[in-house]
């Protein structure tokens, strides 16, 4: 996929052709344009396998958990993860590395994370698999805060969505997601970080979800349809600031949540007025999110917009008790009526 640049360097010759713009000037434009940053095949494999040995070498330590003395058990879990930090603020200098520092400081909160079981086995602690998960979450959170590292802070997300359903939900547990992904979200948007974006969009998406579930039978539809704006304010806010990828990345994905809560307040025992009145919604909705998606050109939103209008659409005919075969035939008879109108207006376009 082409750059900024090199579109830039397309557009100014052709603006210049047009004499739209001095050619003088088009040294002076594209030197003030910096180049961005580039992460070859070399550098991804690099990152892949760094992860790898990260893992293969808790693997081997538990693998041989049981031929290796108590003691050096907890010396080699601390030695190790003092390694691998130590190495990341070796290559953290002058930022010479940062895709190196992320690699390593992500490795160091998986190590983190392993070593809170194993250093359970090792002094026969019992613990709270959910707080175990949720500590280490916290840690490596601390480590990307301290570390400037988007793969810890992926990696934090992870672990605590990992323990939000990790224990049984019952009427006492906390929800940590919801709580975490905004900070996600702050970060990513501080470092520019598009890994970290769309780890952290999806959990605060998830989150929700989660808070919703635990209070479910005090709120019902309700709740989703609550959670569902939210995250279409959000994606508001951040289609105002879209000239960002990362405000990009946001606005893609709370557009699919806010769509998903609202198709699932649809099926909360919903009778009489208030299902007509849902399903006209919903049929509303995608429509505008289509248009939305085709004016700011956003495939993935006009993609929500025309699966937010199919679910509609079969949730309607489910309604209506119509056989499979009916609703077979119809969408079939839907999709020649359009390939048929598509290929009128492009051979209009064409002449």
């Amino acid at each position: 996929m082409a750059g900024y640049k090199a579109r830039l360097e397309r557009d100014l010759d052709r603006w210049i052709e047009d004499g739209l713009v001095p050619a003088d000037n088009r040294g002076a434009i594209l030197a003030s344009v910096a180049d961005g940053r580039r992460v070859d095949a070399s550098v991804a494999l690099g990152v892949v396998g760094a992860l790898l040995l990260g893992i293969a070498a808790i693997a081997f330590v538990a693998a041989n958990w049981d031929a290796i003395p108590r003691l050096a058990r907890f010396g080699l879990i601390l030695a190790v993860f003092l390694a691998v930090t130590g190495g990341a603020a070796w290559t953290s200098r002058a930022d010479a590395r940062p895709i190196l520092t992320n690699t390593l400081l992500m490795v160091a909160a998986l190590i983190y994370a392993a070593a809170i079981g194993l250093t359970g086995q090792v002094f026969d602690i019992a613990g709270d698999p959910q707080r175990a998960l949720r500590a280490a979450g916290l840690a490596a959170g601390l480590l990307a805060i301290a570390g400037r590292s988007s793969g810890a802070g992926v990696a934090a997300l992870v672990l605590i969505g990992v323990g939000e359903f990790a224990g049984r939900f019952d009427g006492g547990n906390t929800r940590w997601l919801i709580f975490a992904a905004p900070v996600g979200l702050g970060l990513a948007w501080l470092w520019n970080s598009r890994p970290l974006a769309h780890v952290a969009s999806l959990a605060m998406i998830v989150g929700l979800i989660a808070l919703i579930s635990l209070y479910e039978r005090e709120w019902g539809a309700a709740g989703f349809l609550a959670g569902g704006a939210i995250l279409a304010a959000m994606a508001g806010a951040a289609r105002q600031v879209s000239d960002r990828r990362t405000a990009v990345i946001f606005m893609l994905w709370f557009v699919w949540g806010a769509l998903l809560l609202f198709a699932v307040a649809g099926f909360d025992d919903l009778k009489g007025a208030a299902l007509i009145a849902h399903r006209a919604a919903w049929l509303v909705l995608a429509g505008g999110v289509i248009a939305l998606g085709m004016h700011d050109r956003q495939p993935m939103i006009t993609a929500a917009g025309v699966v937010a209008m199919i679910a509609a659409v079969c949730t309607i005919l489910f309604d209506l008790g119509l056989g499979l075969m009916t609703a077979a035939a119809l969408f079939g008879a839907c999709a020649l009526i359009a390939l048929a109108a598509g290929f009128v207006m492009r051979g209009r376009a064409k002449a």
